[in-house]
């Protein structure tokens, strides 16, 4: 009896220290387990994200995340792996191929290698193309379709946006629309949308063979660049900054009426009417006769210091 309470002992120690062992373990697992689950979720989302960003559909991305993972796979794994018919497997994974993202072996069983992930600029590029080529298809139709809306109606279209990205897109839908454009600048432009947009929406309708012409504040900094405003298409007319230094500039084509406000947050106004548009037209070309008609008018611009 002497001899079997220390072994006795030593079991219920050992069984002690196994269980407060195990708790500890399993307290760290509950604790931050959880935490490198929800880190290794999230970073799979961005990677899925990030994928679908460069033109990938959702599907696509996920085989692609997939592949990467893997190096190679089989159509029937990837089909148990995303839950998909072999049929689908077989479709995404050909499509990556098109995309030169995966190349295929044909041996005893057909899979699918991960390829330079480098063609995915391609892939950026192409759409983008096609993008262009959209954008210019549009233009090119949208005339026609304007004037036959117009000759059955003359109630005017209206609609109001705020924000950088929905006032850039009023600029574009304007510019798409293939008429010449006529317009006031505010100096504000670029305080309140930024160098590289602005510099994008003055530069687009030169690439869609529009003519602009402007009438512009001379409180400019800098040399006025007339080579660049050739190249742009753009004919300006001069106005004393302290004559116009509104925070608001006014586009005009045969069709639309695009009134913008650079607040701190920017607001566009468009109004597509042709009698309306016509007659802020015929306003804007009576303001350019009078400025160009003023004494002190081959002294502008004057630039600012």
């Amino acid at each position: 009896m002497v001899k079997i309470i220390p072994m006795f002992d030593y079991i219920v120690n050992s069984y002690m220290t196994f269980l407060v062992l195990y708790t500890i373990l399993f307290y760290i697992l509950c604790e931050y387990g959880i935490h490198l689950l929800i880190l290794l979720c999230y970073d799979v989302v961005m990677e899925l994200n990030g994928l679908i960003a460069t033109g990938l559909s959702k599907t696509q991305a996920a085989m692609y995340a997939l592949l990467i993972e893997k190096g190679e796979i089989t159509p029937p794994e990837a089909a148990i792996k995303l839950k998909l018919s072999r049929t689908n497997a077989y479709k995404l994974l050909d499509k990556l191929v098109e995309l030169k993202l995966a190349a295929r072996s044909s041996g005893n069983k057909t899979s699918y290698q991960i390829s330079n992930p480098t063609a995915l600029a391609s892939l950026a590029a192409n759409l983008r193309a096609e993008a262009t080529a959209r954008e210019n298809a549009v233009t090119l139709v949208m005339k026609e379709l304007v004037s036959k809306y117009y000759s059955h109606t003359e109630q005017p279209g209206v609609e109001i946006v705020t924000g950088n990205t929905s006032v850039a897109n009023s600029f574009r839908n304007q510019i798409a629309l293939g008429e010449d454009i006529y317009f006031v600048r505010s100096l504000r432009d670029v305080t309140s949308m930024g160098f590289d947009i602005m510099h994008e929406l003055r530069t687009l309708p030169s690439r869609h063979g529009l003519k602009r012409f402007g009438i512009l504040p001379d409180g400019i900094k800098g040399p006025v660049n007339y080579e660049g405003d050739k190249q742009s298409n753009l004919k300006t007319t001069w106005v004393k900054s302290e004559d116009y230094d509104m925070p608001v500039e006014w586009s005009v084509t045969k069709s639309s009426l695009l009134i913008v406000l650079y607040g701190s947050e920017p607001y566009a106004l468009t109004i597509s009417n042709p009698l309306i548009a016509g007659s802020f037209l015929q306003i804007w070309h009576l303001l350019d006769s009078c400025l160009k008609a003023m004494p002190y008018y081959e002294s502008l611009p004057r630039l600012a210091s």
